[in-house]
């Protein structure tokens, strides 16, 4: 009974695994879309995108000195720069983008940032350290 088992098992798995392998295949065919945004749409976020920069760049400087936890000042500074990011969802929300897109989108523009910030604000404070404790 063993061996007429062991045949129908295999069996299955092959045929299981031959529809998973289809499955993936089918995901893979398709194609990249360009982008169906229109250009205003596109321009808005892109300079939604730049004034979150700059905002980013005129707070790390601001603040870049502060004599607080890293953490901390990486935190305040994307703080303060978060209403910059609510123009681009503005953007993409009247372009009816879905929210799970437009919000990865933001999420990983303040992710940037905060790696960008952190580096910056760390590298002032150890460069401070050194400079007291030779």
């Amino acid at each position: 009974m063993t061996r007429t088992r062991a045949p129908l098992l295999s069996s299955l798995l092959l045929l299981f695994s031959g529809a998973a392998l289809a499955a993936a295949t089918e995901e893979i065919k398709q194609e990249w879309q360009p982008s169906t945004l229109s250009e205003k749409t596109q321009a808005k976020v892109n300079a939604g995108v730049e004034q979150y920069q700059v905002c980013i760049n005129e707070e790390t400087r601001a603040h870049v000195n502060d004599k607080e936890d890293s953490r901390k000042v990486t935190d305040l500074i994307l703080r303060n720069c978060e209403k910059m990011l609510v123009v681009i969802k503005e953007a993409f929300d009247a372009e009816k983008v879905p929210g799970t897109i437009s919000d990865h989108y933001i999420r990983s523009k303040r992710s940037r940032a905060a790696q960008q910030v952190v580096r910056v604000v760390m590298g002032a404070q150890a460069a401070r350290y050194s400079e007291q404790k030779p």
